[in-house]
């Protein structure tokens, strides 16, 4: 069974969500969006994503006790780059290819785009002291198991 660390998982997306946020905020700014309302278009993505995120009520809903490890089956953590390559899809990669697809016509939403990026990044970089180094995650089942 191949596992992955929750807490793992959000350590190493938090940075790679920040530096793409980044990335297409500049891109946008090149592209021609001018700085009053790209700024104003990126604070107010990253702010409303990441307020979101950290106070999604779905969370309490399907929030589930954690699963003990499954005895007599051979667990496996898989390498960082599987932690960081399952954390960034769907949400990431979504965010960043919208943000390729409108930064020639409309620069601002790129920047809109691009916080909403950061916003993420934002809301794993808080959510991590609340992360428990024991809980492990089924990246193809979503079931959370505690070490």
């Amino acid at each position: 069974m191949r596992l992955q660390s929750l807490r793992t998982r959000t350590l190493l997306v938090a940075p790679i969500r920040l530096v793409l946020g980044a990335a297409w905020l500049v891109g946008a700014r090149l592209a021609g969006a001018a700085p009053g309302p790209a700024f104003a278009a990126f604070g107010i993505g990253a702010a409303v994503v990441a307020f979101v995120a950290l106070n999604d009520p779905r969370a309490r809903v399907l929030r589930r006790d954690p699963r003990p490890l499954p005895e007599g089956e051979e667990v496996h953590v898989d390498p960082r780059w599987r932690h960081a390559a399952a954390a960034v899809f769907p949400s990431t990669v979504g965010l960043s290819v919208l943000a390729a697809v409108t930064v020639a016509p409309q620069p601002v939403l790129t920047a809109l785009l691009a916080g909403a990026t950061a916003g993420l990044g934002i809301a794993a970089a808080l959510s991590l002291p609340g992360l428990d180094d024991a809980l492990l995650v089924d990246p193809r089942r979503s079931i959370v198991y505690r070490r």
